[in-house]
C-alpha cells in the first residue's frame, strides 16, 4: 500500500489544486550544488518532475531532459513554465504524463532509455519499501553504463498520514552498495527547502558499476 492510500494519483492530483509545498519555484539547492561537484549527463530523466523547474534548470545547463510525472495538472503547469525559456532550453526538454515507478519501461525516445542521468528531487520518500525495492532494481536497467541517479530525499518521517517516508544514509549505503551494481559517489546531510520549512533530508549520487569495467 502506498503512503498515500490506495489512489495515491488523485491525492496528488488534489495537492496541485494549489501550490505544492515543495513547490518554491526553482531547482532544490542542495542538487544544484551536488551537480555543481558531480556534473549530470545527458540524456537526463527527471523522474517525478512535478512542476518541472528541475528540469528546466538541467535544460538550462545545456542537456536534453525529459522530465515525467503522474500528475496531469503537475505537467501542465511546468509546460507553462517552459515554454517562457529560452529557444535553446525549449528545444532541449520534453515533458510528459506517464508513471516513473520502472523507469526502465519508458516508451523510448531520441532522449532514452538509456539515460546518462537519472534525477529524483522528492520521489523515492513518496515510495513504500516494495516500491522501492522495484524502483532501484529497474533504474540501473535504465541507466547507461557509468550512468548516474541523483536523490534529495527526506530523512524524516512526519507524524500523521499521507506524508513522505524517511530515506536514510544507511538505507541508501545499503540499497547502493556494489554488490547490487552500483558505485556510491556521494551521500551526506542535505535539506529539502519547502514553502512552509527546510526538511532534514538525505543527498547522494549513486553511478551505475559495470563489473567488466
Amino acid at each position: 500500500m502506498s503512503p498515500f492510500g490506495p489512489d495515491p494519483q488523485t491525492f496528488f492530483a488534489n495537492v496541485y489544486r494549489g501550490p505544492a509545498p515543495w513547490d518554491i519555484g526553482a531547482a532544490q539547492p542542495a542538487l544544484q550544488a551536488l551537480f555543481a561537484a558531480l556534473p549530470p549527463e545527458g540524456p537526463v530523466l527527471d523522474a517525478g518532475c512535478g512542476t518541472g523547474d528541475l528540469a528546466i534548470a538541467l535544460a538550462e545547463r545545456g542537456l536534453p531532459t525529459l522530465g515525467v510525472d503522474f500528475v496531469a495538472a503537475a505537467i501542465t503547469e511546468a509546460e507553462r513554465r517552459a515554454a517562457v525559456q529560452t529557444r535553446a532550453v525549449r528545444q532541449r526538454l520534453a515533458l510528459r504524463v506517464g508513471d516513473v515507478l520502472r523507469p526502465a519501461d519508458i516508451t523510448p525516445s531520441a532522449w532514452g532509455p538509456p539515460f546518462g542521468t537519472v534525477v529524483d528531487s522528492g520521489f523515492f520518500h513518496l515510495l513504500d519499501d516494495p516500491a522501492r525495492d522495484a524502483f532501484v532494481t529497474n533504474l540501473r536497467r535504465a541507466l547507461a553504463p557509468r550512468g548516474r541517479y541523483y536523490l534529495l530525499a527526506f530523512a524524516v518521517t512526519f507524524a500523521g498520514p499521507n506524508v513522505p517516508r524517511a530515506v536514510t544514509e544507511d538505507e541508501v549505503r545499503r540499497r547502493f552498495d556494489s554488490a547490487a551494481g552500483w558505485r556510491l559517489l556521494h551521500c551526506a546531510p542535505a535539506m529539502f527547502t519547502s514553502r512552509i520549512a527546510p526538511v532534514p533530508a538525505v543527498v547522494a549520487c549513486a553511478q551505475r558499476r559495470d563489473f567488466q569495467a
